[in-house]
């Protein structure tokens, strides 16, 4: 088998590459970067870099020399790989072809080659001519946004390329898998359907036996009031709380009435008790029930019936129907609005319509509207109230009437409900004869209250400025009043009746603390939190969300989206008070926090802007001071130029070291599992390159696995291990011992060394910003790494800790989270 002439391969490679060792001399070169920048190898190679490309002399503004330089000297410095950004360097002409300089653009990257050892022997210096790209952007430059993205993106195409390509490999992946998911899942079909009859008939027989065990206490509970609110011993605030007692009862009761209507026709044990009755009459007298709702909501209630309109029917279930339809055209109605009533006979059928000039409903829904427990608006985003049952059961009762009923858009605007009922029973029906029977007064009763819930709150918002504020949102009055009544000792209490509201009113006063109901009208309460959450003034805003259902994914889900605490009604009023007041005294303290945060990312911000650039300078002209005047300087003065060189690096690192302090705070820690013993083998390789006179004796116990942030743990990692190395520097045989102790839960890593140690009384300054126990001449150092660490841990929620003595040696402690 043949060797590989590896010469030949790297002459002969694609890319544009250049070798230089570490006096960057040239010492290899491939063809296209020879063709790319009109050269020769044997007129390059074993010449230093910068003869052979140096500055076009012809533009004064050149800065590709002192860029690559630069480049290459940290790759030296640092023994890491630079990226430079795109480059102008031109390059020179053969005489051949006039000897003139051209203009090129070049997208470097340098990368360091080590021995053995570590120490670096080679840079390899790749680049990517990009010349023409950098051209058609300046002579395109008004071209459109699609060219201007290309011009922008073209330094970084290659990895974006393989980035892509990386992408489609992870798509058709999932979607290998998508398909076996679904093979699986037609599979699983067939067994769903086949429990899906068993399901709904098990559904049915368990609304008819929780509405059966329901309506026994209900019953139990209204009697009694209504004997107590009979009594004129009766104070008027207990009966004011008795007859909200009484009210929502006979909601319950409604909801449960028609939870057994319905179960009793799924179960087909529903009996339809034909009578003549006066169609006219009867919707006369449902619609009269509406009357003082239609004042209070300044409402035009038109109930046109033309004299006498006799069918055979079931009266008790045809005034539901009546009263199920105009029940929802007042809820959609809006105030000052219209709702029309309607009866009359066409041909052999009664017909009725019900209108008003609401939101009215889209096309796609008019059949959905008629499904048991389906509103226009699903889940909590409904605009209005209810089981979502009352259509359905219209429907129902409609249907077992051999009748029928749809809707369709109104001609002024809203929705129109158009019922058809034969006038003549089947002919093998009795009719009933005697007293009509009457609709369910607690259905009828606990339909009314619920309009109750639909008004505004004409209450006065209180307003103390000693006190925080609150925003109340809740669309039931009377829980309003109760919520109102337990925070205004101690709160500025703002109400709201909807989301909408809600979110108005949060974005003009700005609480200290909202309290939201989830199920409300016009916006839910799950809506008005996610909108208030990308409003940046309100991002902070403590949100106490309150919920009848007792859902856990529901709750999950609510306060990933922004809520702060989840309450389960019914609750306590002391319960609620306690909770609402330490948010807002929380809200106190994270302003006072958000102050000081910005007042010192200001100072960093300042350090950054005011003394970066001027320490760079003096660091910079301060080297090129040394490298090029060296021989004009006396000793006096080239010792005190070294002095000015290292003091600026000093304080570069020290500016350097205090924003990583500060970023630390705001960086996001993204948690992984991190193989600890790996993590701190690259950090000694690192170290060890650094301090390769000293005879270092490192000892390494087991590390677990922990899990973590990997970028911040690794700095925790370094700057612990190169303070040990620092700090045991002097020893004659400096050591160091690497290990964790695990224990109570918790995984407690462990850095010691043999080195100067310090006074245990200063232990507590350590993890200071600037708190440094040795001196610049003894130790270089800023007095913020340990600082960094403890910052990091925390974030975390681990600790740190630290013990020694003088010329003893020191050992510090942080403990991490283990592996779930």
């Amino acid at each position: 088998m043949l060797t590989p002439d590896f010469r030949l391969l790297f002459e002969s490679i694609p890319g544009l590459y250049l070798v230089l060792d570490p006096k960057l001399t040239i010492i290899a070169v491939s063809e296209a970067y020879l063709s790319a920048t009109k050269t020769v190898r044997s007129e390059i190679l074993g010449r230093w870099l910068f003869d052979v490309f140096p500055d076009n002399p012809s533009d004064p503004s050149a800065t590709g020399v002192s860029n690559l330089r630069d480049s290459l000297e940290a790759v030296l410095r640092e023994k890491t790989q630079n990226a430079m950004a795109v480059q102008k360097y031109d390059i020179r002409l053969p005489e051949s072809e006039g000897g003139h300089f051209i203009a090129k653009y070049w997208s470097p990257v340098n990368s360091p080659v080590f021995d053995s050892a570590g120490n670096t022997i080679y840079i390899i210096h790749r680049v990517e001519d990009v010349t023409e790209f950098v051209e058609l952007k300046n002579l395109e430059n008004q071209k459109s946004q699609i060219t201007k993205e290309l011009l922008s993106k073209t330094a970084s195409m290659e990895s974006e390329i393989y980035h892509r390509a990386q992408e489609v490999q992870k798509a058709n992946k999932l979607l290998l898998q998508a398909n076996e998911e679904l093979s699986r899942r037609e599979k699983e079909l067939q067994q769903l359907y086949e429990r899906l009859h068993e399901m709904n008939q098990l559904k049915s027989q368990f609304f008819a036996n929780v509405s059966h065990e329901l309506r026994t206490p209900l019953t139990l509970i209204l009697a009694p009031l209504r004997k107590l609110m009979a009594k004129e011993s009766i104070g008027e605030t207990y009966r004011s709380d008795f007859q909200v007692m009484e009210r929502n009862a006979q909601t319950l009761l409604k909801h449960v009435n028609d939870l057994l209507d319905i179960s009793k026709v799924e179960a087909g044990k529903m009996n339809v008790d034909y009578a003549e009755v006066d169609v006219s009459k009867l919707l006369q007298r449902i619609a009269s029930h509406f009357d003082s709702v239609a004042v209070e909501r300044s409402i035009l209630f038109d109930v046109d019936t033309s004299g006498q309109l006799f069918a055979e029917l079931d009266p008790a279930k045809v005034e539901r129907i009546f009263l199920n339809l105009i029940s929802n055209a007042f809820k959609f109605a809006p105030v000052g609005g219209k709702v029309s009533c309607s009866a009359k006979k066409l041909g052999d059928v009664a017909m009725v319509q019900v209108s008003d000039n609401g939101p009215g409903v889209p096309e796609k829904l008019r059949e959905a509207i008629f499904e048991r427990f389906r509103q226009v608006n699903e889940g909590d985003s409904r605009s209005f109230g209810g089981t979502g049952l009352g259509l359905a059961i219209a429907k129902e009762f409609a249907e077992l009437h051999y009748g029928r009923i749809h809707v369709e858009e109104n001609p002024g605007g809203g929705a129109l409900f158009q019922l058809s009922l034969p006038l003549k029973a089947p002919a093998s029906v009795t009719l009933v004869t005697g007293d009509e029977n009457e609709i369910s007064q607690g259905t009828l009763l606990g339909t009314l209250h619920e309009f109750r819930r639909y008004q505004t709150d004409e209450r006065s918002d209180l307003e103390n400025t000693n006190l925080p504020s609150a925003l109340v949102v809740e669309d039931n009055p009377e829980m309003r009043e109760y919520i109102f009544d337990t925070l205004k000792n101690e709160f500025n209490v703002t109400m709201a009746v909807n989301g909408k509201e809600g979110l108005e009113k949060a974005i003009q006063i700005v609480p200290d603390v909202l309290i939201t109901d989830i199920m409300m009208p016009v916006m839910s309460g799950d809506i008005m939190v996610r909108e208030i959450r990308k409003i940046s003034e309100l991002d902070r805003m403590p949100i106490l969300l309150l919920s009848a259902k007792s859902d856990d994914d529901l709750r999950i889900k609510l306060l990933q989206e922004g809520g702060q605490d989840y309450v389960l009604k019914p609750f306590l009023q002391e319960e609620l008070l306690a909770r609402v007041r330490n948010f807002a005294i929380l809200k106190k303290v994270q302003e006072d926090l958000e102050q000081s945060n910005r007042e010192m990312e200001a100072f960093s911000y300042s350090i950054s802007h005011d003394l970066r650039s001027p320490i760079r300078g003096i660091e910079g002209l301060g080297k090129i001071l040394l490298e090029d005047y060296s021989n004009v300087l006396d000793e006096e003065g080239r010792k005190m130029m070294s002095v000015i060189v290292s003091t600026a690096m000093h304080m570069a690192r020290l500016v350097d070291d205090l924003l990583s302090f500060h970023k630390v705070t705001k960086l996001t820690v993204n948690f992984q599992e991190i193989d600890t013993s790996n993590l701190v083998d690259e950090v000694l390789t690192n170290l060890k390159s650094e301090y390769v006179g000293g005879k270092y004796r490192v000892e390494i116990g087991d590390l677990p696995r922990i899990y973590g942030d990997s970028t911040t743990i690794r700095q925790v990692w370094m700057n612990l291990l190169s303070n040990a190395f620092k700090y045991s520097s002097k020893k004659e045989t400096p050591e160091i011992r690497i290990g964790c102790k695990s224990e109570n839960g918790e995984n407690e890593f462990f850095v010691k060394d043999n080195g100067a140690g310090f006074n245990p009384e200063y232990v507590d300054r350590l993890f200071k910003v600037f708190q440094r126990l040795h001196s610049i001449n003894e130790f270089d150092g800023t007095g913020v790494g340990l600082a960094i660490v403890a910052r990091i841990v925390g974030r975390h929620g681990g600790k740190v800790r630290a013990e020694s003595a003088v010329d003893q040696g020191a050992t510090f402690y942080f403990s991490l989270p283990k592996v779930k």
